[in-house]
């Protein structure tokens, strides 16, 4: 993929709301993050009546033609209008010597989880992990119920406004529309995050792989580092064996695995005796023997006790084998846990109150969630 990049650019875009061509100036660009298959740009769009937008231009290089996989998912997403997913304003094509650009354009966050963290010292409040994990959660119950699988929710994907606290699921690359009794790849998703039926090598699951995910963010959160840091595909699947147990013959059927996989993880793992993960009690219970390793050490001090006691609890009901019994959607959102964040009253980490969120949100999920978009005043 060509390395350079132009600071300005003349195009003409396709405008997802109604498909119409418009001329736009791309100004101000500036390289904020490049990949193996794509580069993305921070700067400014000018229509021809002068209007002006903060944009991220996600540009990629196809290798087939037609359109990817991405676009026909970010065209049904974009159109939804959903507040905890990134919107597809434009997207355009543009020749390159013998290559074809794909240029996505989004509405700009210029961060993300992963960067906000970092800041931090990964050393974040009860009120902010509430704010990011109610909002991660429900957006992830948007993606289900239009059949969307996101495939690789990390905090990385998850464009974060300090100021606002607003968060967006974004970078749908590796996303797909989930069919009936369809046949998929199980190697997807970062390992950290990557749940247990795709561990076992299953090539058939459903959305349930995205609460697998969101959960291990929530207890990254709460850890102040990484929830369940395998070396290898291998040793992440043990890693997990050692938090919740060994799977049940009813766990590996309704993860659908592989058992020729399932029978090579088994005949190397060796249990960890000290269960010093087991169940995630050290989330609250920091023992010098849990100290002593990093796997259950927790870094991140701002967490009461009763809060980590409850946020334990959830990650138990949540990270489970059984991908329909894993907690999620309105079950989850209308937990007690979260209830402080519905506060008008209540005061995030930079004593600013919480304006991205109100109780009317919480009614709109238990409505069903149909009036999602944050710019309509929804």
């Amino acid at each position: 993929m060509p390395n350079t990049y132009r600071t300005t650019d003349e195009i003409i875009a396709q405008r997802l709301d109604d498909g119409r061509d418009v001329h736009l100036n791309l100004e101000k660009m500036a390289l904020l993050a490049s990949g193996a298959f794509s580069n993305v740009y921070a700067g400014v769009a000018r229509t021809q009546s002068n209007h002006q937008l903060d944009i991220a231009i996600k540009k990629t290089w196809p290798r087939h033609k037609g359109a990817p996989m991405e676009v026909k998912i970010l065209g049904i997403l974009g159109k939804l209008k959903h507040k905890n997913v990134v919107r597809l304003l434009y997207s355009y094509q543009k020749a390159h010597e013998d290559r074809i650009c794909l240029g996505l354009i989004f509405e700009c966050i210029p961060s993300n989880l992963h960067q906000f963290m970092k800041e931090n010292n990964r050393k974040i409040d009860s009120v902010e992990i509430k704010l990011i994990t109610w909002q991660l959660f429900r957006g992830q119950s948007h993606l289900q119920k239009a059949g969307i699988c996101h495939r690789d929710i990390k905090p990385q994907n998850l464009l974060y406004d300090t100021k606002t606290g607003l968060l967006k699921i974004s970078d749908f690359g590796s996303s797909s529309i989930q069919t009936p009794r369809s046949t998929q790849q199980s190697y997807h998703v970062t390992r950290y995050y990557r749940p247990p039926e795709l561990l076992f090598g299953s090539k058939n699951y459903g959305c349930e792989v995205d609460i697998w995910s969101c959960g291990c963010v929530f207890g990254e959160l709460l850890k102040g580092g990484i929830f369940l840091a395998g070396k290898s595909a291998t040793n992440q699947a043990e890693i997990v064996m050692d938090a919740i147990g060994i799977p049940t013959r009813d766990d590996l059927n309704a993860m659908r695995v592989s058992n020729s996989k399932y029978k090579e993880i088994m005949e190397s793992y060796r249990p960890d005796h000290s269960k010093v993960t087991a169940n995630f009690t050290y989330l609250y219970q920091q023992t010098p023997v849990n100290t002593r390793e990093r796997k259950s050490s927790v870094f991140n001090e701002k967490v009461g006790l009763e809060d980590m006691k409850t946020a334990t609890e959830l990650i138990r009901q949540i990270l489970v084998y059984k991908p329909e019994n894993r907690l999620a959607g309105l079950e989850l959102l209308k937990n007690s846990f979260f209830s402080e964040i519905m506060n008008p009253n209540t005061c995030r980490f930079n004593g600013e109150k919480i304006i991205c969120l109100s109780r009317r949100d919480l009614k709109d999920v238990e409505n069903g969630d149909i009036t999602t978009s944050l710019e309509s005043g929804e």
